[in-house]
């Protein structure tokens, strides 16, 4: 049983076949360890391979798509291969899909079923769910290993459970578990390079596994969370400096389409003092208004607004004119002026009992005396 492995002389150390084995020859070459391994097995078993299902037909019709930029795959929309192929490149910072290179020779096979597998190297992550750290990357290797039967993947893993097991043999079992589920894997699966990946960006990743006969995975060692990724390396918010220094406090930046606050709530405007000789010209035009409107309406009986006293006489009434004393004015008169002054308070109306005689002016040199409006007040002159 052990016949081929004795051969080896670290095996035949390891087992004390020969004990002298490793003192005779210290400086062991790879080829004492592994075996003479021929360079040309480490590839890949080209003619196994393209009898594989859908495997000759891409060959024989030279199908090599360019890539495409992540932009547009990341459009296809959510679940997509797409836009899962584009997080998951950009979430290990990469920039692109590998394309095939100009000129490409097409009669050599096992050059195009190498290039196959590293175009759709990202793809195999997405749908195997294993991520891109060093045990996902292993897992895949051993993925491969079940599809394709290399030997360079089976190097790969050797040397990375020999550095597994020197440097962090705590984490020997889950890496060896991983290799196994993964390896069981890619044995049932459907051979992915006989699969025209790039045709089929627009379908879902699950529909897709259904596709390739992709069982579920049975552990959650190295799983791929592309959501958990984008939230890790989502870029904070940008602080807006406003202070115009480097090293300045910074403060939200005010919204350009805020809502304006509601009219309740806003301070309303002042007004302009009014003068007193506006005040002078607007009760005189208001008397004027007042003499022509007791023309017209004298067949009606006179209206008053103060009562009368017990003669049945109406007694004048003097009135402060000062904006503070001023009456709310009846309706706004005719206007005099060319320019409106804003806010005049209005005098009160003047008293239709007793008619002012005709002839009399009124005249007012200082603006702080109130006018009289008939000869029987004692400031009428």
């Amino acid at each position: 049983m052990f016949d081929p492995f004795k051969k080896l002389k670290l095996a035949s150390a390891f087992l004390g076949v020969a004990e002298d084995a490793v003192r005779a020859d210290a400086n062991l070459e790879l080829g004492d360890l592994f075996g003479r391994l021929d360079i040309r097995s480490l590839g890949l078993d080209v003619a196994r391979l393209l009898d594989q299902d859908g495997v000759r037909p891409l060959y024989d019709s030279r199908y090599l798509p360019q890539a495409e930029p992540l932009d547009r795959l990341h459009a296809y929309g959510d679940g997509t291969l797409g836009r899962e192929v584009a997080r998951y490149l950009r979430a290990n910072k990469q920039q692109r899909l590998i394309g095939p290179p100009a000129g490409f020779d097409f009669r050599d096979p096992a050059a195009y079923l190498a290039l196959r597998v590293r175009m759709t190297h990202p793809i195999i992550h997405v749908l195997t769910e294993y991520d891109g750290s060093p045990l996902g990357e292993l897992a895949v290797q051993s993925y491969y290993v079940g599809q394709l039967g290399n030997l360079m993947s089976g190097v790969m893993i050797s040397s990375a459970l020999l550095q597994i097991t020197r440097d962090m043999p705590a984490k020997l079992g889950d890496a060896l578990a991983l290799l196994a589920e993964a390896y069981q894997r890619g044995q049932t699966a459907k051979p992915f390079l006989g699969i025209a990946w790039e045709e089929l960006w627009s379908a879902q990743v699950p529909q897709l596994r259904e596709l390739a006969d992709l069982v579920p995975r049975n552990s959650n060692i190295a799983m791929l969370d592309l959501d958990a990724m984008a939230e890790a390396e989502a870029p904070p918010p940008p602080r807006v400096n406003l202070s115009g220094f480097g090293s300045g406090p910074s403060e939200p930046t005010p919204l350009r389409n805020a809502v304006a606050a509601p009219a309740e709530n806003r301070a309303e405007p002042r007004g302009r003092p009014v003068s007193q000789s506006s005040l002078l010209a607007s009760f005189m035009a208001l008397a004027e208004q007042a003499q022509e409107q007791e023309k017209q309406a004298q067949a009606q009986p006179p209206r008053t607004l103060e009562p009368e006293s017990e003669d049945g006489e109406a007694e004048p009434e003097l009135v402060d004119p000062s904006p503070r004393h001023v009456a709310k004015p009846p309706p706004p008169p005719l206007r005099v002026q060319s320019q409106p002054q804003p806010q005049q308070p209005q005098p009160p109306r003047p008293p239709s009992k007793p008619q002012p005689q005709p002839g009399f002016s009124i005249e007012e040199s200082d603006p702080k005396i109130m006018p009289a409006m008939s000869p029987d007040d004692p400031d009428f002159f």
